[in-house]
């Protein structure tokens, strides 16, 4: 028993022999180190809390023992996080406020980095330092390795693993897989409400709305009950649904929450205009502009309300108001273009898009809509010169390519508007009929020899009706016109009566009934239609269209009655002009 006992004796001494550090020099540090633990239990501010981190890098610089390597790296890494999120804090919170923000970043990050430089297996450093450089003008390769580090060292930790994964959001590619990552989020933690509120979100704008609601549901009901984010998306998805009753519902819990903001009221007003309550929304619109009277979103959405109503004073009204608090506003100057002309007043209409398209040059909507104003106020040239610019951006643009050609028939442009309605074919078969109709029209009713083409005509005629079912009297006409042009006149006259019947017998209908009717007299007199119009620029438009023959007669007129105008100017004698140092002769 005693050799025993001395054996294990000698092994105790042995082995706490071989524990204890080998010279005193492995224990230099540990002062260092007594003295940041002391430091660090009455830090009061930063500056502490750096001199406990200097202090702790020092004692790990001079040696310590291996346990109180592994405290002295805890408590460095820990000051050095304390010290990087108080500053972090300042960024994600101030950023907005504070110059120099950019500049706390770097500091931010430089303390990161260093107690990194200690023990880089602290996943809430890597987690930070990912958050930093993902601001502006970081580094987004280095912050995706953080990220994908600190979710590796992160695993099993519950909160900031899920607060991890929803960081990292920025680097999934595509829609499925930010959903994944969203879902693994709530997976490592049940209670993450920004990870529901973002998966919601996503499923809101991929159009699934149950599983919309099911995420946004959790959110407003258990995890952020006022969060107002949430509530907007919540009710938007019922409303995409057309539960608008909920829909109101949720933005009632917005109203409640928040009664002295505009934008419940807002929200609810778009809920009823979409749920058809009118009056209803205006009166919430009402209550918007009451608590911010220069909102340009309410003005405009009263606006056309008021348009849905026809009270056009009142959306005018509201327009102009809009426009005083947003001069350059976009959509209020289209709005006004569009009730100007609606009034009649193109010249006011046209200089709204004027002025907008001077900021909006490559803007193809505005173009066009100048456009069709230039038309409307009898101004084609110009309508085909902004047409023109628009095919040279879009040169497959077929509403460009039909408004230029139905301009150019306005000013006798025959054979340029048949090239352009071709043109447009080619690139889209017309379902409508517009295009086919007005080519066929041109090539069985023109004036001009080289233009006309009844068999085309005829064709195009066919598939313009068939595109319309053969139910639009104007469409009709041009088929009997095609049937005319070729010399078929029993067709053409039974086309020209079933456009006569279609046009109906109500007083609204009677001018282009009377129109279609002096028609049909030209096919029963066994005679071809012929048209042409020339609209002088900005001034009235002339058109001669009648009987083949009638017409032949009228364009010789018109040509004898030019060349005799000519005539008389060329005969006037010219007004000599005064030389240089003569006054003129009075």
């Amino acid at each position: 028993m005693v050799g025993r006992f001395s054996l294990f004796v000698v092994a105790t001494l042995l082995c706490g022999f071989l524990t204890l550090p080998l010279s005193a020099e492995d224990y230099a540090g540990q002062a260092d180190l007594d003295k940041a633990v002391d430091l660090k239990l009455d830090a009061e501010g930063m500056d502490d809390l750096a001199q406990v981190a200097e202090l702790c890098e020092s004692a790990l610089d001079k040696g310590l023992h291996e346990e109180d390597q592994v405290f002295a790296k805890q408590l460095l890494t820990s000051v050095r996080y304390q010290r990087a999120e108080a500053m972090g804090k300042g960024i994600f919170e101030e950023a907005q406020q504070r110059k120099d923000w950019k500049d706390l970043r770097g500091k931010a990050v430089a303390e990161v980095n260093k107690g990194l430089k200690y023990d880089d297996s602290v996943g809430m450093l890597h987690f930070l330092k990912a958050r930093l450089l993902l601001l502006p003008d970081g580094d987004r390769d280095e912050a995706k390795k953080s990220i994908n580090k600190a979710i590796e060292l992160l695993k099993g930790t519950g909160e900031p693993l899920s607060k991890a994964l929803v960081v990292s959001l920025v680097f999934a590619e595509g829609p499925d897989a930010q959903i994944d990552v969203l879902t693994k989020a709530i997976e490592a933690h049940p209670n993450n409400a920004d990870a529901y509120r973002l998966r919601g979100l996503m499923y809101l704008e991929q159009e699934k709305f149950q599983e919309a609601l099911a995420d946004l549901k959790v959110v407003t009901e258990q995890l952020a009950p006022g969060d107002l984010t949430s509530l907007q998306a919540y009710a938007r998805a019922f409303a995409r649904l057309g539960e608008f009753d909920e829909a109101i519902k949720a933005v009632d819990q917005i109203i409640q929450a928040n009664p002295n903001s505009p934008i419940g009221y807002l929200l609810r007003a778009q809920f009823k205009t979409m749920a058809g309550n009118l009056n209803a929304a205006i009166e919430d619109l009402d209550q918007v502009l009451v608590l911010a009277p220069r909102s340009v979103p309410a003005l405009l959405m009263r606006a056309s309300l008021y348009v849905e109503r026809q009270d056009y004073k009142s959306a005018l009204q509201d327009v102009e108001r809009a426009l005083a608090a947003d001069t350059g506003n976009m959509q209020a100057l289209l709005m006004r273009a569009t009730l100007y002309a609606q009034e009649g007043k193109f010249a006011e209409a046209i200089r709204d898009l004027e002025a907008l398209q001077i900021r909006n040059s490559d803007n193809a909507t505005i173009a066009l809509q100048l456009a069709t104003l230039y038309q409307a106020d009898k101004r084609p040239r110009k309508a085909v010169e902004v047409y023109d610019q628009v095919l040279k951006i879009e040169p497959d643009n077929i509403i460009a390519l039909r408004g230029k050609g139905d301009a150019l028939l306005s000013y006798g442009k025959h054979a340029e508007a048949v090239e352009t309605y071709l043109a447009a074919l080619k690139i889209q078969d017309d379902e409508e009929g517009g295009i086919l109709n007005n080519l066929a029209w041109v090539l069985a009713t023109s004036t001009k020899d080289n233009v006309r083409d009844g068999e085309k005509a005829l064709q195009y005629a066919v598939k313009a009706c068939e595109a319309t079912d053969y139910s639009q009297a104007h469409i009709l006409s041009t088929l009997a016109a095609a049937h005319a042009e070729k010399g078929e006149f029993e067709e053409a006259r039974k086309w020209s009566k079933k456009a006569v019947e279609v046009a109906g017998g109500d007083e609204a209908a009677a001018e282009i009934r009377d129109h279609l009717k002096m028609e049909l007299d030209a096919y029963d007199a066994n005679e071809a239609w012929r048209e042409i119009q020339n609209t002088k620029e900005g001034g009235k438009t002339d058109t001669i269209a009648g009987p083949a023959s009638k017409v032949a007669e009228q364009l010789k007129d018109a040509d004898k009655e030019k060349s005799d105008d000519q005539k008389k100017k060329d005969d006037k004698p010219e007004m000599m002009e005064p030389a240089p140092d003569m006054d003129p002769v009075s």
